[in-house]
């Protein structure tokens, strides 16, 4: 075999291995959450995203309560694994709650850590407080909630 053609099949092999690489290092990325209590707030226009620290596997997960329907619609509150290379039952991730403000001014609703069963724990409440324009959510804040 020529120097010409095994530098050629070198050369595959090695762009075929990077491809591979980049493809596993630039998977979707969730919040950087580590432990109980920690939250990220993004929000755009009027829709909002909360994304707190969750492990569905304990039985605990995050219900929302006391939300004024006139201004706030919230749509959901749904848990995501962190990824992992060898899909670990059991391991922690976040639950991702999804709204939308309806006007201007402020609304607020609580977010409870708890075993949503009747006699099942509360671990943690955060009261959300929404502070909004006409077209846009101006601040986001979660205060914790003392029981």
């Amino acid at each position: 075999m020529s120097k010409k053609r095994k530098l050629i099949i070198a050369l595959v092999a090695f762009s075929g291995i990077v491809a591979v690489g980049l493809g596993i290092h630039f998977k979707p990325t969730s919040p950087e959450l580590t432990r109980l209590g920690d939250y990220s707030v993004t929000s755009k226009g009027m829709r909002f995203e909360i994304d707190l620290a969750s492990n569905s596997t304990t039985g605990y997960t995050w219900t929302a309560s006391d939300v004024d329907k006139e201004n706030c619609i919230l749509d959901d509150i749904v848990y995501q694994a962190y990824p992992s290379k060898d899909n670990r039952v059991g391991s922690d991730g976040y639950s991702r709650v999804t709204g939308k403000v309806k006007e201007a001014g402020q609304t607020q609703f609580h977010l409870t850590y708890c075993q949503d069963w009747e006699g099942g724990k509360k671990e943690l409440t955060y009261r959300v407080t929404i502070s909004s324009s006409k077209t846009k959510i101006n601040k986001i804040r979660l205060t914790k909630v003392s029981e």
